[in-house]
């Protein structure tokens, strides 16, 4: 197995160019920060002498203060996390700031973005959290588990319905696209998937408001791996509008 997923760290904002946004090493988070000419460490060295006694003593004062006013947000944000051995994610709610229109797919736009990037079709809002490569899924033993004919992507994404309605996902949802070829989602791997407890978007219904992450596996042959590919949004239903998220770099 061979994780591709970016050492954590402060990013450009997928959403807002003109500031940061922090990746814990699987997902983005709520925190975010304005671009700093030089870094933090510049910016502090031009302030007043007064300015650098108090900025630290007011850190202090605020640390305290979340210490002691108990940690239920921070059980609220690691709710919806997937383990990484698979195990089922829970749904979970998360911060829809500011969307920017030049990522929601219409007949006269298809977004592409990279694997930081997000995309909005049909109203559904599509993240990428990881991606990685897998010879087989599951436990072979028991037949619960699915070997690949070449090897499996894996990719673990989080989608949020923006509808006013509940609605259900189907495999043609998310694709594979790879030059002029597709790929659908491989039935054997996303049964495997599930034996092994991990959640899928196999007819998931999702309520509106609603974030839902889950995985999706592919069999491509390895060369693959080397000729860019991207996942493919498409509309429910017979609608024609789609979006791409371009994977990173992924090892065979």
């Amino acid at each position: 197995m061979n994780s591709s997923s970016p050492d954590p760290g402060w990013y450009p904002d997928p959403r807002k160019p003109t500031r940061d946004r922090y990746w814990d090493g699987s997902q983005w988070t709520d925190q975010t920060r304005k671009k700093q000419g030089g870094g933090f460490r510049a910016a502090y060295g031009r302030l007043p002498r007064w300015a650098q006694i108090a900025i630290p003593i007011v850190a202090i004062l605020v640390v305290v203060g979340a210490v002691a006013g108990g940690g239920e947000s921070d059980n609220k944000d690691t709710a919806g996390k997937s383990s990484a051995t698979g195990t089922k994610a829970a749904a979970s709610s998360e911060p829809d700031e500011g969307n920017d229109p030049s990522e929601n797919a219409s007949d006269s736009n298809t977004p592409s973005v990279g694997p930081h990037g997000s995309v909005e079709v049909d109203t559904l809002r599509w993240r990428l959290r990881n991606a990685q490569t897998m010879k087989s899924i599951g436990d072979q033993q028991y037949g619960l588990g699915s070997e690949a004919n070449g090897i499996y992507i894996v990719a673990e994404l989080s989608v949020k319905n923006n509808k006013s309605e509940s609605v259900t996902l189907t495999p043609e949802v998310v694709s594979l696209v790879v030059g002029d070829k597709t790929y659908s989602t491989d039935s054997n791997a996303e049964t495997a998937l599930i034996g092994s407890g991990a959640s899928t978007f196999l007819l998931e219904d999702l309520g509106p408001d609603v974030t839902l992450t889950g995985k999706t596996a592919f069999d491509v042959a390895p060369a693959v791996l080397k000729q860019h590919p991207q996942l493919r949004f498409s509309e429910l239903g017979y609608g024609s509008t789609h979006a791409y998220i371009a994977l990173p770099p992924l090892a065979g």
